[in-house]
């Protein structure tokens, strides 16, 4: 692609962006997709959640290129929550091997309005993603911000210094294997 111009770059982009979009939308919702999302640990997945994929790689990638020419990231909550609530999915396939006893609680937030809340719990089956309606106050605690969130789990940075830039309180088993998800193709 080196001989592209951005100039054409982006009438290609324009031109088949719809396109695309009209195949996704397509897509019967719960039925197999022909892809599985595997960094969420799944060998199967449903249409949803791979056009959920599809839609964090786009994200992610434009954000990439307005990081690195210096323009402001879309960090607002109808394009942000999205994502992050997408790439959130993989903790329970994150956290597999972290022992722990049933019942344990860990928060992640990211620290502003455009990010949320996501809680997940060990059962007598492994983790799995919960609401916590019930406001139990988590054993453990990730707060992170929202730059640091999305390049920690697009592998666009270390975990020793997304850890730096991010709260930690309660238990760092529990705490830290988030620093080893990623939520990306690799």
């Amino acid at each position: 692609m080196d001989r592209v111009s951005p100039q054409l770059l982006v009438a290609m982009l324009e031109t088949t962006g719809p396109q695309y979009c009209d195949i996704m939308a397509l897509r019967k919702p719960f039925e197999t997709a022909k892809y599985a999302v595997s960094w969420a640990g799944e060998e199967q997945s449903e249409n949803w959640f791979d056009v959920a994929r599809e839609y964090t790689e786009k994200w992610h990638h434009q954000q990439q290129i307005r990081d690195a020419v210096g323009k402001p990231g879309i960090m607002h909550r109808e394009l942000f929550y999205p994502c992050m609530d997408t790439f959130m999915r993989a903790l329970p396939h994150t956290y597999r091997n972290v022992n722990a006893e049933d019942g344990r609680l860990i928060q992640f937030s990211i620290s502003t309005s455009d990010g949320g809340d996501w809680y997940l719990q060990k059962n007598g089956t492994g983790w799995a993603l919960v609401d916590n309606q019930a406001g139990k106050k988590p054993d453990a605690l990730v707060e992170i911000k929202p730059d640091t969130a999305w390049k920690l789990f697009t592998k666009g940075m270390k975990a020793a210094n997304a850890i730096e830039r991010s709260e930690l309180r309660g238990d760092t088993n529990l705490t830290h294997a988030l620093f080893g998800m990623l939520s990306v193709m690799a």
